[in-house]
């Protein structure tokens, strides 16, 4: 795919999808998709609603991308990787990336909202947006809706790399968003998405490992 494909949801309403601007090059560009997996590639779906906050829709989702998918590389074999933003002056305010050997729960997005939260104990969340290379799972979604982060930003959609063979609980992002009555989120899918899937793809070519 050579755009990005922007998913914004808020609350309980219908379903719509558009395209944004063209991505160009980026750190994985060396790794083309098989034509059969761009082929693939799922829609991100969603609705067209204008993010609750304009602030949002005011950030540099490709530069947060990029910074996520530097996170990713801290382990390439499970390529998910996160930072979250504050909308009110840009800074990126935690980091993260998956860390399932130590922990099964510690997938990228639960690193960094951990790392936020150890940092800043009673914070008040709704003025962050989380970024992360891959579409948030339905337990990492959950905690940005219990944390009260405004926004989530994701590069892979979950249909794509389920069909590459990664375990996925088969409830998206924006399910969880939309049967939650207490918290609004935007959400915005398909950030650098090649650049992103090409991750994934190239997770599975490694090597095993052996003990």
């Amino acid at each position: 795919m050579d755009s990005e494909k922007h998913s914004l949801t808020r609350g309980k309403v219908g379903r719509r999808k558009f395209l944004g601007a063209a991505v160009l090059g980026g750190i994985c560009a060396s790794l083309p998709l098989p034509p059969e997996l761009n082929a693939q590639a799922a829609d991100v779906g969603g609705t067209a609603l204008k993010p609750h906050d304009d602030r949002i829709a005011k950030l540099d989702h490709s530069s947060y991308m990029r910074s996520a998918i530097l996170q990713a590389h801290k382990n390439p074999r499970q390529p998910f990787g996160a930072v979250i933003v504050s909308v009110n002056d840009g800074s990126v305010v935690a980091e993260g990336h998956n860390r399932t050997p130590i922990n099964p729960t510690y997938h990228g997005e639960m690193d960094a909202i951990d790392q936020y939260a150890a940092k800043h104990p009673g914070a008040d969340w709704s003025d962050l947006v989380l970024y992360t290379t891959c579409e948030p799972c339905p337990m990492c979604q959950s905690a940005v809706l219990w944390a009260g982060i405004d926004g989530v930003v994701f590069g892979t959609s979950m249909p794509f790399i389920a069909k590459l063979g990664w375990w996925q609980i088969d409830i998206r992002t924006e399910e969880v968003i939309r049967r939650n009555s207490f918290r609004r989120c935007s959400l915005i899918g398909g950030v650098l998405e090649e650049e992103c899937n090409a991750l994934f793809v190239a997770a599975l070519k490694l090597p095993a490992q052996h003990e």
